[in-house]
């Protein structure tokens, strides 16, 4: 019962993660969409439009280095997926409320934000999120991951142990080859 609790738990800071971070570059690429009327200033969209997922995507990686390389990739596809969703609904939501009509300039205009969102989003989170999580893995090892490097310690350990029993027992007939070498050149 704790295992399934514990794995339900995991997923949904593993979901939480995700949202967190599609959040957070949506509204950073709106912010930049539309500079004129943001919350807050954003001088150089194209930074913002660079960056932002890849630094998001670093953090998301940092974050989930409990989890497998791969969950890691598939949470910055994810977030990244969740980021496209949610520029769409803003760019859309005019029409949506029913406040706008749609128009084919209106429709170009965001369908062109939203391919933009699109083709600049996928590899910089994706990219952001494996090398958070490699990065992650130097600085904070997972408890998984910690298990086996004792347990690689512990292996190496053993075989330099083997190995030096191995050399002292062959030492003597090394000295004694040492010894016929000597009297022979005598």
């Amino acid at each position: 019962m704790a295992e399934r609790r514990d794995r339900w738990l995991t997923r949904a800071w593993f979901a939480s993660w995700v949202l967190l971070g599609a959040v957070i570059i949506a509204a950073f690429f709106i912010a930049s969409f539309f500079t004129d009327f943001s919350a807050f200033p954003v001088r150089d969209s194209g930074a913002v439009l660079l960056l932002v997922p890849l630094l998001t995507g670093f953090l998301l990686g940092i974050l989930l280095t409990d989890a497998e390389i791969v969950t890691a990739a598939a949470a910055g596809v994810l977030s990244a997926l969740v980021a496209v969703g949610l520029v769409g609904v803003f760019l859309f939501s005019p029409v949506l409320a029913g406040v706008a009509q749609p128009t084919q300039v209106f429709a170009a205009f965001s369908i062109s934000r939203i391919a933009l969102s699109t083709i600049v989003l996928f590899p910089l989170v994706i990219v952001g999120t494996v090398v958070g999580r490699g990065i992650g893995d130097l600085f904070l090892p997972s408890p998984r991951v910690k298990e086996q490097l004792d347990q690689l310690r512990e292996e190496t350990r053993r075989w330099h142990e083997a190995l030096d029993r191995l050399e002292r027992r062959q030492e003597p007939g090394k000295e004694q080859i040492v010894r016929e070498e000597r009297e022979g050149k005598d």
